[in-house]
C-alpha cells in the first residue's frame, strides 16, 4: 500500500481507490496450460517465458511491462483504468533500496502501480515518485532497511515542494503514444489508441486539465523546467509535425512497437522517450541539444528536491536519533507519520 500519510483515509488525503496498488498478474488455472490467455502481443515470448498470466487476451484498457511493452487489460475493482489520457500511473516500491524502480507510465505497470487522476492524488504519488529520485543513491545507509515515509512539509512551502514534485515528473516519465493492432493476440480483440497523459502539446492531456496551473505558484527553478520541456515539444511539433504524425521513424525495434503489423510512428503529443530515441537514431542534433537543455533543468530541480527534504524538512534527522537509540538498528514501532515523540 501506499506508506501511510501519503494517502491515508483519516488524513482525508483522497478517496481508498488510490490506496490500493494495482497488479495485472494472477494464477494460471490447470486447464489453462499451453493455451494464450495473457495480454501481450501475440509474438511476445513470455507467453510461453512467463507462468503467471498478464491481462486479458481481449482487454480493452492497456498497461505496460517495465520495458515499455503493451498489455491488454480488464477494468478493475475501482474503475481506474482510462483510455483516455486524463491519469499517469505510477511504479512505486515502498522501500529505500528499491527507490531506482520508480517510474511513471501512460497506463498500469504490471506491479505496485499506482494511479493519479487528480490533483490530490498527484501530489500524493509524485511526492513519493520524487522522494525515490531525489534520495536514488544518496540516502543514509541504515535507512536500507526503511520503508519510505512521508515528509514533514511545513504548509507554507507545499506549493513550492509540490510544484518541483510534478516538474519533475513531467521531465523524468516513460509515457508513450502507440497503439494496441486488432486481433492481437486474439481474433476479436480490438485496437486500443494509447495517447500520453503527460505531453504539454495536448490540451486533454494530465497534465494541461490538471498540473500545470499549479506550477504558476512554484519556485521558478519549477517554471524553468516546466518551460524547457514545453518549448522542447513546440519546436518538435513545429519543425517535426508539422503535417500531424510521421512514419518509419526508426522505432520498428522499440517495445511499444516491435510486436505489431503497422509502420511505427510519432505525433506531436509522443513521449519524450519516443521523441528522444528518434533523435539518437536518426542523429537530431537540434533535438538532442533540446533534450540537454530539459536534463540541466531536471538535475537542478532533483537537487532542490534533496536539499528541501534533507535541510528544510529534516527528512532522516527523527529517524537516525530513533535508529542511534535502538543500537544502531533501523527500528520503528510505527509507520512515522504515527511515531511516537522521541523522549517516549
Amino acid at each position: 500500500l501506499i506508506p501511510q500519510g501519503f494517502l491515508c483515509r483519516n488524513l482525508s488525503l483522497i478517496s481508498h481507490p488510490a490506496e490500493d496498488p494495482y497488479n495485472f498478474y494472477r494464477s494460471r488455472r490447470r486447464d489453462q496450460d499451453g493455451m494464450i490467455i495473457s495480454g501481450f502481443p501475440l509474438t511476445d515470448t513470455r507467453h510461453q517465458r512467463i507462468a503467471a498470466p498478464h491481462g486479458f487476451t481481449k482487454g480493452t484498457f492497456v498497461g505496460f511491462m517495465d520495458d515499455c511493452t503493451p498489455v491488454r487489460l480488464v477494468q478493475e475493482r475501482y474503475c481506474r483504468l482510462s483510455n483516455d489520457p486524463d491519469r499517469i500511473w505510477l511504479r512505486l516500491d515502498n522501500d529505500f533500496k528499491s527507490v531506482n524502480k520508480a517510474k511513471i507510465f501512460s497506463g498500469p505497470t504490471d506491479n505496485r502501480s499506482y494511479c493519479a487522476y487528480d490533483l490530490k492524488s498527484a501530489k500524493a504519488t509524485l511526492t513519493w515518485f520524487a522522494i525515490a529520485k531525489a534520495t536514488s543513491g544518496r540516502f543514509p545507509i541504515w535507512a536500507n532497511q526503511f520503508d519510505i515515509w512521508v515528509p514533514k512539509i511545513p504548509h507554507t512551502m507545499e506549493d513550492c515542494f509540490y510544484s518541483l514534485c510534478f516538474a519533475l515528473g513531467l521531465a523524468e516519465n516513460r509515457c508513450v503514444v502507440t497503439q494496441f493492432e486488432a486481433d492481437n493476440p486474439v481474433v476479436g480483440a480490438p485496437e486500443i489508441f494509447v495517447e500520453n497523459p503527460l505531453s504539454t502539446n495536448n490540451p486533454g492531456s494530465f497534465w494541461n486539465t490538471t498540473l500545470d496551473e499549479y506550477i504558476a505558484n512554484g519556485p521558478a527553478i519549477a517554471r524553468n523546467l516546466v518551460d524547457a520541456v514545453k518549448e522542447l515539444y513546440g519546436y518538435w511539433a513545429q519543425k517535426y509535425c508539422k503535417r500531424g504524425s510521421i512514419r518509419n521513424t526508426g522505432l520498428k525495434d522499440e517495445p511499444y512497437f516491435r510486436y505489431f503489423k503497422y509502420v511505427d510512428f510519432l505525433t506531436p503529443t509522443s513521449g519524450l522517450i519516443q521523441i528522444r530515441k528518434f533523435a539518437e537514431v536518426t542523429n537530431k542534433v537540434d533535438l538532442l541539444q533540446q533534450f540537454e537543455n530539459v536534463s540541466g533543468h531536471t538535475k537542478k530541480v532533483r537537487e532542490d528536491i534533496h536539499r528541501l527534504l534533507i535541510e528544510d524538512f529534516g527528512y532522516f534527522q527523527i529517524a537516525q536519533i530513533v535508529s542511534e537509540r535502538n543500537g544502531g538498528v533501523a527500528k520503528w514501532p510505527r509507520h512515522p507519520s504515527q511515531k511516537r515523540s522521541i523522549s517516549s
